[in-house]
């Protein structure tokens, strides 16, 4: 059965070794799972910490993507400092540093064929927030220019603190306000839904003040009650129909990334997490 909604499912979140469906596939091993997300007709598999491997493990991983007819989607800029205060860095040295790990991304990106770089920062508990927002903009600003010209978006990431604590970003009005600031045509932001949710945030409400900065999306439900978030799509309490259709109709045509866990345990949870994103993906084309 084919999908209406060009899917992906990830290779780690937490870490490289926990990918989505690592009791289905034959192995957790990349390549085993790029064969099952194929098999499965998803459109794309997103490589977290695709800027960890070797480049030329980036290069084979990609191809054998590429030879399954899979996309690459995002990945994570900077993953062993992605909560360290890099983004916001007002001194020449910390952005020296920034501009350089923004190369590596820049040439893990070009390896790879993807285009959309995940950017967040931690929390300099020294400085104001605005000062650090302000930084950001800034600094957003010059490295625009550089994954302008490798034709890569920079995609600003909000992450709730309930999930994510000790991260500057937090809430999708900073997020929208350091894009807009930045007036850069390579920074974007990445629109999650699990996140935005988690704040108490109606994704459908906030998706449509700022479906003109979307560079991404990435999608995980809320559970009833004070259950932990970012649950099965189609599990929890986010409305997904009239939501994906907004952002269709807006004009999107990029990639929907799983960004979560099964919320069953082994093979069982994962036939569930699928079995429910069908379920969406029917409703979202009037199945």
């Amino acid at each position: 059965m084919s999908w209406h909604l060009p899917w992906t499912a990830h290779l780690g979140l937490r870490g490289p070794d926990a990918p989505l469906f690592r009791h289905s596939a034959r192995s957790a091993d990349p390549f085993d799972q790029i064969d099952f997300i194929a098999d499965l007709g998803f459109a794309g598999v997103q490589d977290n910490y695709a800027a960890l491997r070797p480049a030329d493990e980036q290069a084979r991983v990609a191809g054998h993507a590429a030879r399954r007819g899979l996309k690459l989607a995002s990945f994570v800029h900077d993953p062993l400092g992605w909560n360290l205060p890099r983004w916001s860095a007002d001194d020449a040295e910390g952005r020296a540093a920034l501009m350089k790990e923004l190369a590596h991304s820049l040439a893990t990106a070009e390896r790879i064929g993807g285009g959309t770089v995940i950017c967040v920062a931690g929390f300099d508990r020294a400085r104001t927030r605005e000062a650090q927002l302000a930084a950001m903009v800034d600094n957003l600003r010059r490295a625009g220019d550089a994954a302008g010209r490798a034709g890569v978006a920079l995609c600003v990431e909000m992450t709730s603190p309930s999930w994510l604590p000790d991260m500057l970003v937090t809430r999708i009005a900073d997020a929208e306000a350091v894009v807009r600031q930045a007036a850069h045509p390579a920074v974007r932001l990445m629109f999650d839904a699990g996140h935005i949710a988690m704040n108490g945030d109606d994704p459908l409400a906030v998706f449509g003040r700022v479906a003109d900065l979307i560079g991404g999306v990435q999608v995980a439900d809320m559970p009833e009650g004070e259950g932990p978030g970012r649950i099965d799509v189609g599990g929890g309490t986010t409305n997904w129909v009239p939501l994906l259709r907004a952002i269709r109709a807006a004009g999107y045509a990029g990639l929907f990334e799983v960004e979560h866990e099964a919320e069953g345990e082994g093979r069982a949870g994962e036939a569930r997490l699928i079995e429910r994103l069908r379920a969406v993906d029917a409703a979202v084309a009037g199945e």
